[in-house]
């Protein structure tokens, strides 16, 4: 899944490979493959070596497969690595889907067991527990809790080929039934059709992102400081849990999609549906540099949705409720009233009390408030979050399928669309419709995606320094470059052998006149693809325009 990056494409001196490559990688979809997992490094080693043989025949006469059904077990845990809260609820239902024989014998408490007991140096996981010693957990509703242990936590991960065929075949079959939900959800489906056209950043131009957005004192949507961590550990930092760092970032990103992606799914209960993929939980300044079609994203969400919800749910007196609204009208930070609608309908009733927005919200609308609170007392503090968000299921659901019916697909982060931008005014008026429809107050904001364009200064300069080589180069007319440099399409697209008219064409497709030479390398790829049909009547790419890309690559 990893595009090539700058040095491997020096060394390997054939433009047509990349080519070729990248047109594999944007156009044949891949998920995780259901024979390959991830296990904490040296699981697999103890279990083998240290764990009772004894323990493990009671999960599989056969050593192998009880040791493959406890490493599949212990996969389930592979996301809390980049997750601050390392707790995991498993339920009961998937554990039994993985680990079943064929008959109804429930194996996977006697794994949980193997697991908890661990070997000799200690457990391998453990349960969450209650002041009373229990292990919590509520019939469909919640599921008991564990984590990993410390010592498996600071290992790693490592990737596991599942060898048992009953095992691959549980796995399977779990995909297949995710696929038929896909297929059925309107969100999921449009997804599905738009991630062959995504280009994903590679790691290079992570690192130079991230480095920038260090220096311009970037803050997460949760408030958190960007940092480089640059191999220090945690405890390099008093205030390390107010710190969201950019090595940490890319780790999780290449665990999203290095594997191919995570097939999208619908929450049930108390996530009231949302949808989850691999780039809803990739970090947004990550997700930001991707691109569709060699153009970057526009974001579209809406504004305070969570709060305009729940005025309309609760018969609330107010409308069209923004954060900045808020932050004037209360005399409180706006990035504070920003993370604080994260979570603010969604917490107990004491925690909403303590917060600093409780006081606003109950002297504009005291019915409102004790509405919500009355609702709580009654369900449980969880059945607003429940509302809320299926809610914002049902609006984006709409909007998603209306988009679809004219051929336009989106990515999908919750209550966030994010379209090419010629798409932008048709999605814009489609969302702020649609909301209204659904009797929810708010309107729709868009910004082009932040932290896209790496370093302007260095770009520019590159555009001078390329512009000024061209021009007086006097043995080819031609500069070397590299895979990410900035190129002016202008003067290298003659250079390359393409006529006026061609150029003309190219620049218009691309819809800039400077760009990254990866873009135009994706751009050409492209083009290479689609002249295979009969219909095609673009730019023809020629051996001789290959020839000339190949023999500019910087080495």
């Amino acid at each position: 899944m990893n595009l090539i990056n700058e040095k491997q494409f020096s060394r390997s001196g054939e433009i047509e490979n990349l080519i070729n490559i990248q047109n594999d990688y944007q156009y044949e979809l891949s998920f995780l493959k259901a024979n390959s997992i991830l296990v904490p490094k040296k699981s697999e080693y103890n279990l083998r070596k240290y764990v009772s043989k004894s323990l493990l025949k009671e999960v599989d006469p056969n050593i192998e497969t009880a040791v493959e059904k406890c490493l599949v077990i212990l996969a389930n845990f592979a996301s809390t690595y980049y997750d601050d809260d390392k707790w995991k609820s498993l339920s009961s239902r998937i554990m039994d889907e993985q680990t079943k024989n064929g008959d109804n014998t429930y194996l996977y408490p006697k794994i949980l067991k193997i697991l908890k007991v661990g070997t000799n140096k200690g457990p391998m996981i453990e349960v969450a527990k209650n002041l009373n010693g229990g292990e919590p957990y509520k019939i469909g509703e919640s599921s008991k809790r564990y984590r990993l242990t410390e010592s498996y936590l600071k290992g790693g991960l490592v990737e596991y080929i599942l060898k048992n065929e009953t095992i691959v075949q549980n796995r399977k079959t779990s995909i297949y039934n995710q696929q038929k939900e896909v297929n059925l959800n309107p969100i999921c489906s449009n997804l599905i059709k738009i991630y062959p056209s995504i280009v994903l950043p590679t790691v290079d131009e992570l690192l130079i992102a991230g480095k920038d957005l260090v220096k311009s004192g970037y803050t997460t949507k949760k408030g958190k400081i960007l940092t480089l961590r640059n191999k220090n550990s945690n405890l390099h930092w008093s205030d390390v849990s107010n710190r969201s760092f950019v090595e940490d970032n890319i780790k999780l990103f290449t665990f999203l999609t290095s594997r191919g992606y995570k097939l999208p799914s619908p929450g049930k209960g108390k996530s009231g549906g949302r949808i989850v993929d691999s780039f809803v939980l990739m970090p947004s300044w990550i997700r930001n540099l991707i691109t569709i079609d060699g153009e970057k994203l526009i974001e579209c969400d809406y504004t305070a949705l969570h709060p305009n919800i729940a005025v309309k749910l609760y018969a609330g007196a107010n409308s069209y409720i923004t954060h900045t609204k808020v932050s004037e009208e209360a005399n409180i930070n706006s990035n504070l009233v920003k993370i604080e609608h994260l979570s603010f309908f969604n917490k107990k009733i004491y925690g909403m009390k303590k917060s600093p927005l409780y006081d606003y919200y109950f002297n504009m609308d005291s019915a409102f408030i004790n509405e919500i609170i009355k609702d709580k007392k009654e369900n449980g503090y969880k059945v607003t979050s429940k509302k809320l968000f299926k809610k914002e299921v049902e609006i984006m659901t709409d909007v998603v399928t209306e988009l679809n019916g004219i051929g336009i697909y989106v990515l999908y982060v919750y209550d966030a669309l994010l379209c090419k931008p010629k798409d932008l005014d048709i999605v814009k008026e489609v969302m702020n419709r649609i909301v209204l429809v659904h009797g929810v107050k708010t309107t729709v904001k868009s910004n082009e995606a932040k932290s896209v364009d790496i370093n302007v200064d260095k770009v520019d300069k590159a555009i001078l320094t390329f512009s000024s080589n061209i021009m007086t180069e006097t043995e080819d007319n031609t500069s070397k470059i590299g895979y990410l440099d900035l190129v002016n399409l202008t003067l290298l697209l003659p250079n390359l052998g393409f006529t006026v008219k061609e150029s003309v064409a190219i620049i218009m497709e691309m819809n800039a006149d400077n760009v990254r030479f990866c873009d135009l390398i994706k751009m050409v790829g492209k083009m290479k693809r689609e002249q295979q049909y009969n219909d095609y009547n673009g730019v023809v790419i020629t051996n001789d325009i290959i020839s000339n890309l190949k023999n500019i690559i910087r080495t």
